[in-house]
């Protein structure tokens, strides 16, 4: 997988930028909520299963559908990866979602696969829908990559259920 997934985020949140898609109250207006999300997911190394991976993030609301997010992630091998970016949520009808996100965060191996760089980049794209309570269900799809900063950059894949709660 190339950058692909990091080339549509900056797409989309430029447009949403540039044209004003945040709303009548602008992109600096505050989100209503902050959210924390777990997800778990199937790890995926050139095309082989790795296992199990728990991601615990908090979406901290605030800019429009453009919010920070903070993430933590660590597989069924041991390996960790942490980080920090912007998430964009789209509104989809009959109360469904899309998000597209970019983290640029570091990765501690263990037993796990070498990707290459201990500055690893995670774009990821989700579909779901959201309940009247607020409550979000999505199915999630990631890549991890260096983004060529060193060689190897075999890069990384994830599946997953993702869950969300408003605090």
């Amino acid at each position: 997988m190339d950058g692909s997934l990091a080339l549509l985020f900056g797409l989309v949140t430029a447009a949403e930028l540039t044209f004003g898609g945040c709303g009548d109250a602008g992109c600096r207006a505050a989100a209503p909520h902050a959210r924390t999300a777990v997800q778990y997911g199937e790890v995926l190394f050139q095309r082989e299963r790795m296992g199990g991976e728990l991601y615990l993030l908090h979406e901290r609301g605030g800019h429009g559908r453009l919010e920070p997010v903070i993430g933590l992630s660590v597989s069924a091998r041991g390996d960790a990866w942490v980080g920090a970016g912007l998430q964009w949520t789209g509104a989809l009808p009959h109360d469904s979602f899309v998000q597209l996100s970019l983290m640029p965060g570091l990765y501690a191996q263990t037993d796990g696969p070498d990707l290459g760089h201990m500055i690893e980049f995670r774009s990821s794209a989700g579909v779901g829908y959201e309940f009247d309570n607020g409550a979000r269900v999505s199915l999630q799809f990631d890549h991890r990559s260096n983004a060529e900063l060193s060689a190897p950059n075999p890069g990384l894949e994830t599946f997953g259920l993702r869950v969300s709660m408003p605090l």
